[in-house]
């Protein structure tokens, strides 16, 4: 198959290389304007509680909005009473006001709770009359806008916040640290090439071919995600892994290419074909390995997750694509003019080239296994031991970067009101007898629930149909006189104005808003309020009975990382199970070995756990966090971040050991040993996996370096793990270890030896 490939692309190669040139041209307009469709940080799990709660809600309490815009005004010396600043709210309000698709504002002449206690810092509740995050956005956009355009006095200052302006932020703040990362990494990625190839066009070509899948995954994504939601951070995975596998791949097929060329003495097109041929089956495989880890990614029912994993498929397949088609094409109509400057390609002979550094060092291995063994494994599991120390958490506002406006009216925000009311836990009720909520029987019932939770759990207030602040006996008065909703209008309201803002529009649902009070925002009061949800729960299913007649659904914003840690966590062991199945078969029937794709699985997982372990030493422990820019400690990893790393990491980690074993048995199934196939295998694949090592820690590293957490963890993390792949596990454990299994590696049980399977790997 790669044969006919191979001719196919030789024969057509101007055609191929004038198809790819004309996709970059819409790629290139999708890609620049790829930031105007992202849909944010969509972090919900499908089909979760609070998922279900969120769509009763929009669909049943028309006046409850659950996205919404927050005007922050300070004055340092002046009150909210003086002139200039009551002229200035009031301008607000009126934009607000005049805004369709906004709900009347909320200021603290309605709630005085959201004026500071010394009088001279406020906001402005906003309510967006969107239904869904990308409508939100759409209307966040629009009307922040307008908002900017009111001029603010000397002294004062104002900072727009909510859930989708962070968004919008976060999709401009990942963008630019995208863009910033690529400025600074690719001058040195250029010079690492130069000094590995030599030749200014050979280094040039796999440059050329990461930029290209990365600017036409990011093409790509602008059309899917004008249908699909897209987090904004898959532009950063795009990169890294257009970049980082984009440049490992074409590496291996401009080394081979040269080998065919030069060492072998083929003509150019010959030296193309066979290059498909060999490198193409590499690439392919390996490819195959790192997009079973990125399907993984699917598996778990969150936006978040399966944005990421969709993009990482799309970026590897077109980076094979590319690999297969359009670089052997421009291969064959170069030939040995891949060697320019020849002059610089002779010096870069004469100083790798000549002292058989990777075949002595082999030999150095293979001469003492059990002691390189023993030592490079043992290093790997003490640093697996701190993985046993992880913590998770989901990230928040305050951990983002400090030049961020939407965190730093957050953090005015927490200042006015520390009762932190911008995200309450919500509980909502529904009859099942479809009978009119505020009904007496159906009112004790929420009352005698919300109540024992009172008793159990740590909530400060609440705000809704009822309130256990005050006596049961007050609230029927209220109820009593519903007929013409004359008396709702005394219940107290977080929306003031609405008539029935906590009650469906058909009378048999409620909705009632809890509070926690807050002291600071990080590890404790993340797991506090997910562990109240998860109480509260728990509590409700066991008290059900009593409460026949209502559906109970407990969710709001608190309820996110419940969620996603459930969806995440229960999938889990089926994915790492699944992976690592589905990688030992592969590789099994692959390489025709029992113990060969054993060693490998094991080693990848080994891999894995010892990057969790560098992980805690620095987001937990704080081990070269200011290096890193670390603004804040997180003092945990991000609650994704174990799940998406173990998925990246299992494939990548195999990349090297796939090229190395690739070439190995090439050497073997030629006639040579086991031994002096490792070291030939070695001589021949280590340079240019030293090289694109550093070259994958180098853009991975530099993704370390971004201001958003989730960005350095991603970064750091899969840096570290091509860093003990492409040292440790490469130049000692998988020499010592084939060493000690001897002609063992090649063992196949016959029953599972299928010729027309192995064949078919092979070809």
């Amino acid at each position: 198959m790669l044969t006919r490939l191979g001719t196919f692309v030789v024969r057509f190669r101007l055609l191929i290389i004038f198809f790819w040139i004309c996709l970059l041209i819409p790629a290139f307009f999708g890609s620049t304007h790829l930031h105007k469709v992202l849909q944010g940080e969509v972090t919900s799990a499908k089909g979760g509680e609070m998922f279900r709660q969120e769509t009763l809600i929009n669909q049943e309490f028309p006046e409850q909005y659950l996205y919404n815009i927050l005007i922050v005004l300070q004055h340092a010396k002046d009150p909210v009473e003086t002139p200039a600043y009551t002229d200035l709210l009031e301008k607000y309000m009126q934009v607000a006001e005049d805004f369709e698709g906004a709900a009347s504002p909320v200021s603290y002449k309605q709630d005085p709770s959201m004026l500071s206690k010394d009088r001279r810092s406020t906001f402005v509740y906003i309510g967006l009359m969107a239904r869904n995050y990308k409508d939100a956005d759409v209307l966040s956009g629009a009307l922040s806008e307008k908002l900017r355009q009111v001029k603010i006095p000397a002294g004062y200052s104002m900072q727009l916040t909510g859930g989708p302006l962070f968004g919008r932020e976060i999709t401009t703040v990942s963008a630019k640290d995208g863009f910033d990362t690529e400025k600074k990494i690719l001058p040195i990625v250029g010079i690492v090439l130069i000094f590995a190839f030599g030749g200014l066009v050979a280094a040039g070509l796999p440059l050329i071919m990461g930029m290209m899948s990365s600017m036409l995954t990011l093409g790509i994504l602008y059309v899917l995600a004008h249908f699909l939601e897209i987090t904004s951070l898959s532009q950063n995975i795009v990169s890294m892994l257009g970049l980082g596998v984009g440049i490992d791949y074409s590496l291996l097929i401009v080394n081979r290419f040269r080998e065919e060329l030069f060492d072998k003495g083929f003509d150019k097109e010959t030296a193309a074909i066979r290059t498909v041929e060999s490198a193409g089956r590499t690439i392919l495989y390996s490819g195959t390995v790192v997009s079973i880890g990125l399907f993984a990614l699917l598996i778990p029912n969150v936006v978040f997750m399966r944005s990421l994993g969709m993009s990482g498929l799309i970026v590897v397949v077109m980076t094979i694509l590319l690999g297969l088609t359009l670089l052997p094409a421009v291969l064959s109509l170069l030939g040995d003019r891949i060697n320019t400057p020849r002059r610089l390609v002779k010096m870069a002979t004469e100083a790798w080239g000549q002292n058989r550094f990777w075949y002595k060092w082999a030999h150095y291995i293979m001469g003492r296994p059990l002691f390189f063994g023993i030592v490079s494994i043992s290093m790997l599991i003490c640093l697996s031991l701190f993985t046993l120390e992880m913590r998770l958490w989901n990230t928040s506002i305050r951990i983002m970067p400090d030049s961020m406006e939407t965190k730093q009216g957050f953090e005015k925000l927490l200042e006015i009101d520390g009762k932190y009311k911008f995200a309450p836990i919500i509980v909502t009720f529904a009859t099942k007898d479809k009978s009119p909520i505020w009904q007496e029987k159906n009112i004790r019932d929420i009352y005698g629930f919300m109540q024992a939770v009172q008793n159990q759990e740590p909530i400060a207030s609440m705000i809704g149909l009822v309130n256990t602040a005050q006596p049961l006996d007050s609230h029927f008065p209220l109820y009593n006189t519903i007929a013409g909703y004359g008396g709702i209008a005394n219940m107290q309201l977080f929306q003031p104005g609405f008539s029935l803002p906590y009650i469906s529009q058909d009378e048999s649902k409620a909705a009632l808003m809890m509070y926690h009070n807050w002291e600071g925002y990080g590890i404790t009061e993340s797991g506090a309020d997910m562990g109240t949800i998860r109480d509260m729960r728990e509590f409700r299913d066991k008290v059900n009975t009593h409460f026949p007649n209502l559906e109970i659904l407990i969710g709001g914003m608190s309820a996110i990382p419940v969620e996603m840690q459930d969806a995440i966590y229960d999938n889990f062991p089926f994915i790492v199970l699944m992976t690592v199945i589905v990688t030992y078969l592969l590789t099994m029937f692959s390489f025709g070995s029992l113990l060969l794709p054993l060693k490998a699985v094991f080693l990848n997982l080994l891999s894995v756990t010892a990057t969790y372990g560098c992980m805690v030493l620095v987001f937990q422990k704080g081990f070269a966090a200011k290096l890193l820019g670390i603004e804040i400690l997180p003092e945990a990893l991000m609650m994704v971040s174990p799940l998406i790393l173990f998925c990246l990491i299992f494939g990548l980690s195999m990349d090297y050991e796939i090229f190395l074993l690739n070439r190995i048995r090439e050497e073997y199934d030629a006639g040579a040993s086991t031994e002096e196939a490792i070291a030939i295998g070695m001589e021949k694949t280590g340079g240019i996996i030293t090289s694109a090592g550093l070259i994958m820690i180098l853009v991975f590293f530099g993704f370390a370096l971004a201001r958003l957490i989730v960005i350095k963890e991603f970064g750091l993390g899969m840096a570290i793990a091509i860093f003990i792949d492409a040292s440790i596990i490469r130049l000692m454990v998988v020499p010592a270890l084939m060493k000690l299994f001897g002609n063992a590696n090649w063992y196949l049980p016959k029953f599972l030896d299928i010729p027309l399977l192995r064949k078919a790997l092979k070809d």
